[in-house]
């Protein structure tokens, strides 16, 4: 005869079934958090709050402008204008010194006038070294307390050649540097050199000082 089986009880899950029961509870808790955005998971919008960096406008001559929100920053970029230099071109005349002024006795070439006398005198040349007549000359400035301003006109020395000229001045054998000048014009009176200061000396030996015109162009 069949024994009839009795019905089995459930046993109870104990500790692990607790702890397993956690884990799931956990999942689900972490799965809204991270689809609703709570907790650590907030939205940049929400969570996160921009700097804001602005770059200053710079005028023309350096000075920084700008017009900033309340608590942004502010980054200043100096802008110099540029140093311009400038160089001046000297104006290149036609005609220049032939060599340098020599000093001589006057009595060389005008033995006549003595030690009283200060002499400036020369020749014109052209480009070819051909003697031009008909230039004139213009001395100026001031020696000996005397104030001076005279011209003359190349060929009318011929003592110093077909191209000569002459000043002859009277008791001002002194020395002197940089307050008289001599310069060749055209017949316009138009500068055809720049003005060129003559060095004279208080000494009879150097009263004559020879002083030559070129044509470089």
């Amino acid at each position: 005869m069949a024994t009839p089986r009795q019905p089995q009880q459930h046993k109870k899950g104990g500790v692990g079934g607790f702890i397993f029961t956690l884990f799931i509870l956990a999942g689900v808790v972490w799965l809204l958090m991270l689809i609703f955005g709570w907790g650590p998971y907030k939205t940049g919008e929400e969570g996160l709050t921009p700097t804001v960096s602005k770059t200053a406008a710079i005028s023309a001559t350096g000075t920084a402008t700008a017009t900033p929100n309340p608590g942004s920053t502010i980054t200043a970029v100096s802008v110099l204008p540029a140093t311009v230099t400038i160089t001046p071109t000297r104006e290149i005349f036609p005609y220049q010194l032939s060599g340098d002024p020599e000093a001589f006795s006057s009595d060389l070439l005008r033995p006549g006038l003595g030690c009283d006398w200060l002499v400036i005198a020369g020749q014109v040349w052209d480009l070819t070294g051909k003697e031009v007549p008909g230039m004139t000359l213009h001395l100026f400035g001031e020696i000996g307390g005397y104030s001076i301003d005279q011209t003359t006109v190349s060929g009318r020395a011929k003592v110093y050649g077909d191209s000569g000229y002459e000043f002859a001045l009277e008791n001002v054998v002194v020395d002197s540097d940089g307050t008289l000048f001599i310069q060749l014009l055209d017949s316009d009176g138009s500068a055809l050199s720049t003005p060129y200061a003559i060095e004279t000396f208080a000494d009879c030996q150097k009263n004559l000082i020879l002083i030559n015109f070129k044509q470089v162009r």
